[in-house]
């Protein structure tokens, strides 16, 4: 279960499926679409579906409501998270938000974040519908966005735009995370063949897109465009392959970085480090054996 529409951060997965890897591994995989609040840890723990898709940030929340997931692949390196402004804003950095505008969800941890650094002091912080109508239409209006979504509906307009990137300041968690729960995790033959086919989808995927992307127009029915899938799919690749990554490191998770985000998150009254322990949210590539035969 995807934990959005169907797209382009959800590519690899579509990907497996399309050119065959899932059967590769012998895994008979149905992708279901997610959208607004989707139910993913409800539907991972009733056992109605086996796999979820999820960001980091969202796995620890889990893990504090006592919901055991863990995390096995993450195909998105550096957080896509940002602050969208325009380019007539003069708005150069986070820092610079004040007097400002600033459509966006009360209660995302990232808003917390920003707040604990004062870059909100002085900025009137309104509910985010979804569009970016007032942005184009206001250069004293900010948008939360991802980088490879919003950015592209804003130029479509006419608008030039600039990408405030949140792990700039520090705020990284990975996203688009491949989890399951703590009791699946513990089948190590299905869990094995599962993320290093999702794995290869993800490689697949940003060798040749074509094919998966008409996949993941045909499975979005909320109005998406071939020509937002491409540049989704350029914008993404540097966040999931950054330089000094190589395609067989793409999706692979470090301790330090889940320490990090569990840190952040405990100073940030969010967590509890008694529930939330970086070594359980996660699994390693030695822990999932992936070297599994074909």
């Amino acid at each position: 279960m995807l934990n959005w529409y169907p797209e382009a951060e959800h590519g690899g997965f579509y990907a497996a499926k399309v050119h065959g890897i899932f059967d590769q591994y012998g895994l008979d995989v149905e992708i279901r679409p997610g959208g607004p609040n989707a139910p993913v840890v409800q539907e991972l723990i009733t056992g109605r579906v086996q796999f979820g898709v999820a960001n980091a940030s969202d796995a620890l929340l889990y893990r504090q409501q006592d919901a055991k997931v863990v995390a096995l692949l993450a195909p998105i390196r550096n957080s896509p998270r940002c602050i969208l402004v325009r380019e007539d804003s003069k708005v150069t950095d986070l820092s610079g938000l004040k007097g400002m505008v600033l459509q966006a969800n009360e209660g995302r941890p990232f808003l917390a974040y920003m707040k604990s650094k004062k870059l909100l002091d002085d900025v009137q912080v309104v509910p985010y519908g979804g569009s970016v109508a007032k942005l184009v239409a206001s250069n004293s209006t900010a948008v939360q966005a991802y980088s490879f979504s919003e950015p592209f509906l804003a130029e479509q307009q006419g608008v030039a735009v600039r990408t405030l990137m949140l792990s700039d300041i520090g705020y990284n968690p990975y996203a688009s995370c491949l989890i399951c729960t703590e009791e699946l995790a513990d089948n190590k033959d299905i869990v094995a063949r599962m993320t290093n086919a999702c794995q290869l989808g993800w490689q697949k995927y940003f060798e040749s897109p074509d094919e998966t992307n008409a996949a993941i127009l045909a499975n979005n029915k909320e109005g998406m465009t071939a020509e937002a899938l491409k540049y989704g799919v350029d914008q993404l690749r540097p966040l999931c392959l950054p330089e000094g990554i190589s395609p067989a490191e793409l999706g692979q998770m470090t301790l330090e970085r889940w320490q990090e985000l569990v840190d952040q998150f405990e100073t940030l009254g969010l967590v509890d480090k008694s529930k939330v322990t970086a070594k359980d949210l996660f699994r390693t590539v030695e822990q999932i054996a992936p070297q599994v035969a074909r």
